[in-house]
């Protein structure tokens, strides 16, 4: 059923789908209902359908359908934001590391755009922590920001922590920082060359009010440098994910790999030919 004619069907019953002399409960049914349209795509893009207006397409109480949904909920295939309403669930993303490193393109190539909410944007003395990333003294001024990404729908994905060497960061202004990618605008005053990164998993702790998870939820955490041609260290950070929502995926190029390991069998062929041909001289 298309889903325009779903939504008009939600304001009369449709107390036909539901059986109520199966021994299967309502809510049970309801359930199953509810998944069929997720699954068929038969909901509305953006928040799905309120419990009010599916205790009117089915015709039963509330608390069928908050049981129902709950239990949806429980399984993974909605989720409900607070003051937001219900969602329903897309699959985690792959985030690729490449080159580009561009998040944000890859989100918004899936159809699946972020937005940026720009917090912290300002000088401040480099931390130890940071400090020995960039190969800098402790207390080194260095621009400082913080990001959270979000969906469309306001989900938080992940929490930013950035900081950026001198060189680095007079290529960043706030404005931008908030909807580009700090290695796009890097790259127009240093030519990046690679970039170093650590994933760990962990729970959420602190970060988890932020990422509107609880504090023991498990959570991705990715460190990260990014260095110059002369192996200057330009940019550090660190950026909590969401484990629910983003998993990464690496692309290994071992084309090199059979090249060497054919050199060596090659070396280790004339060797043996050489030695045969001395034993028989």
């Amino acid at each position: 059923m298309p889903t325009a004619a779903l939504v008009g069907s939600l304001t009369e019953p449709d107390r036909g789908a539901l059986d109520r002399q199966s021994p299967l409960p309502l809510y049970a049914q309801v359930k199953r209902r509810v998944q069929a349209m997720i699954h068929a795509g038969d909901h509305p893009p953006g928040r799905f359908f309120s419990e009010p207006e599916l205790t009117r397409r089915f015709g039963v109480s509330r608390a069928t359908i908050r049981q129902a949904l709950q239990e949806l909920v429980d399984e993974g295939y909605l989720r409900r934001a607070q003051g937001q309403g219900t969602f329903v669930n897309r699959g985690k993303f792959d985030e690729s590391f490449g080159p580009s490193m561009d998040f944000l393109d890859q989100w918004a190539s899936a159809g699946r755009a972020l937005r940026m909410e720009l917090g912290s944007f300002e000088t401040l003395p480099a931390p130890a922590r940071f400090a020995r990333l960039l190969a800098i003294a402790p207390g080194t001024p260095v621009l400082h920001l913080t990001r959270t990404r979000r969906t469309e729908d306001g989900l938080a994905v992940s929490i930013d922590d950035r900081w950026l060497h001198a060189e680095a960061a007079d290529a960043v202004t706030r404005g931008e920082a908030s909807s580009v990618s700090l290695l796009e605008l890097i790259a127009r005053r240093v030519r990046l060359a690679r970039g170093e990164n650590r994933v760990e998993a962990a729970l959420a702790g602190d970060a988890g009010a932020m990422l509107g998870i609880p504090a023991e939820a498990p959570v991705l955490i990715r460190e990260m440098v990014y260095l110059d041609r002369a192996g200057i260290p330009v940019m550090a950070g660190r950026s909590v994910y969401r484990a629910d929502l983003v998993r990464y995926t690496f692309s290994i190029d071992l084309e090199a790999r059979p090249a060497r390991a054919a050199l060596d069998y090659r070396k280790e062929h004339q060797a043996c030919t050489t030695h045969r041909a001395g034993a028989a001289s």
